[in-house]
């Protein structure tokens, strides 16, 4: 949604409430998914105008990691945690565990800044020998069966 302007997502809200336009017609007219308009809707719904004017928000690992355990250990839909949360989509959510599960059940902060193409590359390379490893494999069976 970081493509769209405030006044782009008040429009989207707008016509969502008054006119009774659903996502299929707005994800056209705006040019994002579906599920991204009906999460903006409830996001301003839940948490009114203002969660619109928030900046750039800096997550603690330990936000993050509460986020992460209410998903995976206390089996909360990840749509309702981020909504409740004010996270900006449900999406940060989502790569926040995706990103935990991979490096080891560890929440990982990333530095700011753009990584050279080479960093990146070879942060690619490592990601996929590490879960292909049959150790991480078996790792991950022993935590999901922990539960």
């Amino acid at each position: 949604m970081s493509k769209l302007t405030k006044k782009d997502k008040l429009n989207i809200y707008k016509e969502w409430t008054i006119e009774n336009k659903r996502s299929t017609y707005l994800s056209k007219k705006y040019g994002i998914g579906s599920v991204s308009i009906k999460y903006l809707v409830s996001l301003i719904h839940r948490h009114g105008m203002d969660i619109l004017d928030k900046p750039h928000t800096y997550y603690s690992a330990q936000f993050k990691l509460e986020a992460i355990n209410r998903v995976l250990v206390n089996h909360e839909a990840a749509y309702s945690v981020s909504l409740e949360l004010g996270l900006k989509s449900q999406g940060m959510l989502i790569n926040w565990i995706r990103s935990c599960k991979e490096n080891g059940y560890n929440v990982v902060i990333k530095r700011k800044g753009r990584r050279t193409r080479e960093q990146r590359a070879r942060e690619i390379e490592e990601r996929k020998r590490r879960i292909a490893s049959p150790e991480f494999k078996a790792y991950c069976r022993e935590c999901i069966y922990k539960k």
